[in-house]
């Protein structure tokens, strides 16, 4: 069920394919920033673009997705390392069509930012596009808004943290849940850090509306210290964590203090640096479980790995 009845329209208008119900979510390597592709069913969905507009540009070209649809892209909060790249989508030479975008709504003043929503906003003038604050996310005063892909798998969009000056901890969350729910789920935060966490886990209601168990972690803020707690990975209780970073960054990510905690509850990583593009599959079907595909072996560590100075991280709660 589609919490929004426009759209549900939007996503269900066409027929679905045979194989409808496999889920693909690919982990783009985009260097250090973050977009996730998630496709099930003929519907597409982008969260955040990466750092670039060429390196989103070349994935769209490769990926062989110009003349196309995205159903619903999701902008988690607005720094550049996440949104530059979503302009390219809007470029006209590339024949994309955005259903639904997403995104906080919050001022933000960066020329990046300014361009993107400029783009927007004429898609909406165009009657082409619909534009939700992630804070009123179904625009119906609900926290949570899920929506149904065509193969069956939902996306939960949750209503970020509130009270925050800082724009990680508005990061959006998002709960992808697969077409066959007990075969695999994936939990996706953007940059949100150890306060916004404790929101999730405690005021939101997160861990019992939509829940948070889930098979797989979108670590926070590129593996940073500061985007993870114990009680994070205690309610989440991933199989596998994915990491979007930049090989050479200047933020010492993946944190050292971030990878001991994933060492000591059991829990490989996968890192697009050392990894490439991540590509996580399930059938969809009842009982079909899902696989990753990486380049090399999991546990990896970059060039710029360090251990933070950050008190939050030291330890980490």
């Amino acid at each position: 069920m589609i919490v929004a009845g426009l759209l549900a329209a939007a996503l269900l208008s066409a027929a679905p394919p045979p194989d409808s119900t496999e889920l693909v979510v690919r982990v783009l390597d985009v260097g250090q920033g973050d977009a996730i592709l998630i496709e099930n069913g003929g519907s597409r969905v982008l969260i955040d673009g990466g750092p670039e507009r060429s390196r989103l540009g070349f994935l769209l070209d490769s990926l062989q997705l110009n003349n196309s649809t995205f159903d619903v892209v999701i902008l988690t909060h607005p720094h550049a390392d996440h949104l530059i790249g979503l302009r390219e989508l809007f470029q006209t030479r590339r024949h994309i069509n955005v259903r639904f975008f997403f995104e906080n709504k919050d001022p933000y003043a960066t020329a990046n930012l300014r361009y993107l929503r400029d783009s927007i906003n004429s898609r909406v003038a165009k009657a082409g596009l619909i534009y939700r604050d992630t804070d009123d996310p179904c625009a119906n005063g609900r926290p949570v808004c899920t929506i149904t892909m065509k193969g069956g798998a939902k996306l939960h969009i949750m209503r970020p943290f509130r009270p925050s000056p800082n724009p990680n901890n508005r990061s959006v969350a998002v709960k992808l849940v697969g077409p066959d729910s007990a075969s695999f789920t994936m939990w996706l935060a953007g940059d949100a850090e150890q306060e916004a966490i404790g929101w999730f886990l405690g005021a939101a209601g997160y861990a019992t509306t939509p829940g948070m168990r889930v098979n797989v972690l979108k670590a926070d803020h590129h593996g940073s210290c500061n985007g993870v707690t114990n009680a994070y990975i205690n309610a989440l209780k991933p199989d596998a964590i994915v990491t979007s970073v930049g090989a050479v960054n200047g933020y010492k990510h993946m944190h050292t203090q971030a990878k001991t905690l994933f060492r000591n509850h059991h829990i490989p990583w996968y890192r697009t640096d050392q990894n490439g593009t991540i590509i996580i599959r399930t059938p969809g079907t009842p009982g079909g479980g899902y696989s990753v595909t990486a380049h090399g072996a999991t546990n990896r560590s970059g060039p710029s790995d360090r251990r933070s100075t950050q008190a939050e991280c030291n330890p980490i709660p």
